[in-house]
This record gives C-alpha cells, structure tokens and sequence, in this order.
C-alpha cells in the first residue's frame, strides 16, 4: 500500500500513519471508542485526522478540535495559537485584551508584520451577538474577541502554517460554541444549551415582526427596504430607522383607507406615536389605531 505522502511518513504525537492502512485503524479504533459525538463512523474519523494532519496536529487533537463544516476546516483559537507560536517563524503578543476588543501583534522573525483587531463594534456588525452564539458572546466576551482577532491575524499574517489551508474558527462557520470557542453538542442529553442561545430574537427584530405580522405586510418588502440599509435584520439599524420601518409598514397599510397622505400620517402620529412616547405599549397602539382608520361596515358598503 503506498504512503499517505510517498516521501514522509506523518507522526501523530509519535504514532506514525505510513499509509491508509494505518489510517483506516486508526480511524476505526477512534469510531469504536464512542467519545466523540461528531464523528461515529471510521470514515468520518479518518477525514477529521487527515485535516488535522496537514495543519500540523495529532490525532486526538484533530478529532477533538478540527471540524470540517461545508468542505471548510475549521479548529480552536487555541489550535491556532499553539501552530503560530510552534512554527519557529511566527509569534503573537496580545497588546489589548478587555470587554471591548483584542489586539494581537504578530511577529515573523522577530520583526513586527502586522496586527489583528477585533471589537464589540465588530462583532455588533457582524451579528454575532445577535446569532446562535449571542449567549456566549456577551458573558465571554473576552474570550470570544480573542478567537475573532487570533482567526484573522492567522489567515492574514501567518498562512502558511497550516500549509494554505485557510482554517475558520467553528463560531465564524455558525456553529455553537463555549466560553473556549470549542464546539457545543447540542444533541447531547447531558449538555443541553442554554435554551437564550437558540430562541433569543432581538427586541427589535420581535418589534418589527409582531408589527408586521399584524398589518399583514408582506415579508419581502421589509428585506428590500433593509437592504437599502446595507442590513440584514431590524436590529441592525439605529432606533430611529426602526421607527422609520415601523412608519412606513403602517402608512402603508393605510394608504388605501386614507385618501390623503397628510391625513395618514397626522393619524398614524396622534394615535401610536402620541401613545408611545407617554409609555404606552406601541402594538397595543397600533391596533387602537387601525380600528380607528378601518371604516365602518356600513361606510365601507356605501
């Protein structure tokens, strides 16, 4: 049988896989032991350790920290860490590390080749504290800004330590992850998440919906409407355009039962806005609003 890599022999923490043969052993002893709940089945087993042996780590080490998600590898900030500050090459100093941002230095032979920067305003951007993730990101947030800046300096600074391979950390690839970055088994029944990080909408992603919802107004013109915001989602927006998304669903709805713009919108300000600023529930207001525009049966059948 010939060799994995004809040329070398890859060591794994001291094991050596010479050819497929040792890999499909190994492979099938790591499947057999049960301890990792991602990957069942020797083949599964066999891809996560040959992706971790072309970044450079053993076996266990890739079956517990390599993830391959959409043909994309992806490992742990530590990981990362570990293969720069081990390439004799590369080394990193953290020069900024709080609730607000990290920023890593990176070195390539002692000499300074750049620097990766990560903060809450980044990760607002982004949506991470809006996402799967959102639970973790806001009580680590520390911990989860580190992995973010290590993941980009890697990719931008130190590519070749992982021979090419561009490596994602898993919570950049949308999966769950800890206070470590390491990945979360959610289909596990001894670990169940915290039920925040899977069902937590935004207030103000609810807001729009609820509102939405009631004046039946059609889901494709609020993602086209938020697209010319350069956003994906309400709670992306300042609260003032969110007010303005709210106004423009609402008139609207009205436009047809309103002759007059001016009329609609003078209503739409006395009713819900008026009601909403002296502490009223807004969709309890718009629905007092819109009994209030709705003519009556009689009117309309005249």
């Amino acid at each position: 049988m010939s060799d994995i890599i004809p040329t070398q022999k890859q060591i794994i923490g001291g094991l050596a896989v010479r050819n497929i043969d040792d890999l499909s052993r190994l492979s099938t002893m790591l499947a057999k032991s049960g301890f990792f709940a991602d990957a069942k089945e020797a083949a599964q087993c066999g891809v996560k350790v040959l992706a971790g042996m072309e970044l450079g780590f053993g076996a266990i080490a890739s079956m517990v920290g390599v993830h391959i998600i959409n043909g994309k590898p992806s490992i742990g900030a530590n990981l990362m860490a570990a293969a720069v500050k081990r390439s004799g090459k590369y080394n990193y100093r953290i020069t900024r590390h709080d609730n607000n941002g990290c920023t890593i230095v990176f070195y390539e032979n002692g000499e300074v080749i750049g620097e990766s920067t990560f903060t809450r305003d980044d990760a607002i951007a982004a949506g991470a504290l809006d996402g799967k993730n959102g639970h973790t990101w806001k009580k680590f947030p520390r911990n989860m800004m580190f992995n973010r800046a290590m993941s980009n300096g890697v990719r931008w600074y130190c590519p070749d330590i992982f021979a090419g391979s561009v490596a994602y950390t898993p919570e950049e690839l949308d999966l769950m992850v800890d206070e470590e970055g390491n990945t979360v088994d959610i289909s596990s029944s001894d670990q169940q998440p915290p039920l925040t990080v899977v069902q937590t909408i935004h207030p103000q992603d609810l807001r729009v919906k609820q509102i939405r919802t009631l004046l039946d107004y059609p889901l494709d013109l609020v993602k086209e409407w938020l697209s010319f915001q350069d956003v994906e989602r309400p709670s992306q927006l300042e609260q003032n355009l969110v007010d303005e998304l709210i106004k423009v669903m609402c008139l609207a709805w009205a436009s047809n039962k309103i002759n007059h713009p001016l009329h609609a919108e003078n209503s739409y300000k006395k009713h819900v806005i008026a009601v909403v600023a002296q502490g009223g529930d807004e969709l309890e207001a718009v629905k007092q609003w819109m009994q209030h525009v709705q003519p009556a049966p009689a009117e309309a059948n005249a």
